[in-house]
């Protein structure tokens, strides 16, 4: 990547930053629709999101305030990193080496008067203050689902494992009115489990294989079977959901993406000893 492109690079990050989640994600339909139609060919990505509910307090994790009094400072130890100035718990050893690899952001806050209005804010750039019980505008998860949703593959675009819809009877995410169709594919249970595993992924089976791919067949040759369905949302949903779901059902790729016995048992434990209510 040559000086120029990779200053291309960062602009083009860092004007998306001044954008904002919050203003991205409170588009109505029509500017998202708009904004899709213009949106110009990207690098593509992998994002993962750590939804620790319950979890340690940025005092003590990534903003211990080593040189606040007593009263406003984290209770462990703040340790130097890689990166010149910046201080990190000391639970964290093993981070602070590879610092220069990650961004830390401070700077993030919201005004939400409890927990549930602060997480809309947070996945769906929500801006009202007082808690609701269900979003308004979509998470940003299914935002990136539904501009990812022209490109077909054997995995889906938006994996939920353990999803973070609810806050005891709040929701605090989903999509809205973008439609279930750009709902997440939800992975439910402990993946530490060395029992675990993900249901309907990736049919090992031959002869179950070519049964359902002649069931598939014979339901597309009833003209009944569109007639039933509702035109407008429930039909797109079901095109897209019915596409994934033969994907993900018949695709070796797949099963191997969620065959957690590949992983070493090191990892699992590791899963198993995340502190707070772990969502990803």
């Amino acid at each position: 990547m040559t000086g120029n492109q990779d200053f291309a690079f960062s602009a083009n990050r860092r004007s998306f930053l001044r954008l904002g989640l919050g203003g991205f994600t409170s588009l109505g339909l029509p500017g998202m629709l708009r904004l899709r139609a213009n949106v110009e060919p990207v690098e593509k990505t992998a994002i993962i999101l750590v939804w620790l509910r319950g979890g340690p307090s940025h005092l003590e994790t990534f903003d211990p305030k080593p040189d606040a009094p007593s009263d406003y400072r984290g209770p462990y130890k703040a340790i130097a990193t890689k990166t010149p100035g910046m201080m990190i718990s000391e639970l964290f050893p093993r981070l602070a080496g590879i610092s220069d690899r990650f961004a830390l952001l401070r700077s993030i806050a919201h005004n939400g008067g409890g927990h549930p209005a602060g997480s809309l804010q947070m996945l769906s750039g929500d801006p009202d203050a007082p808690d609701k019980p269900g979003p308004k505008y979509p998470d940003w998860m299914s935002v990136a689902n539904y501009f990812r949703s022209g490109e077909m593959h054997s995995l889906p675009h938006y994996v939920a494992v353990n999803p973070i819809d609810n806050y005891d009877n709040f929701v605090i995410a989903g999509p809205t009115y973008l439609g279930t169709a750009f709902d997440g594919f939800k992975v439910f249970g402990d993946p530490s489990n060395p029992q675990f595993q993900v249901p309907n992924v990736g049919l090992r089976d031959r002869v179950k294989h070519q049964q359902l791919t002649d069931r598939v067949n014979l339901a597309r040759s009833f003209d009944r079977f569109r007639d039933t369905v509702d035109k407008s949302q429930g039909s797109s949903s079901l095109n897209r959901f019915e596409s994934q779901a033969m994907a993900m059902l018949t695709s070796a790729d797949a099963r191997i993406a969620f065959d957690l016995s590949l992983e070493p048992i090191r990892v699992r434990d590791a899963m198993d000893s995340m502190p707070g209510d772990n969502n990803v």
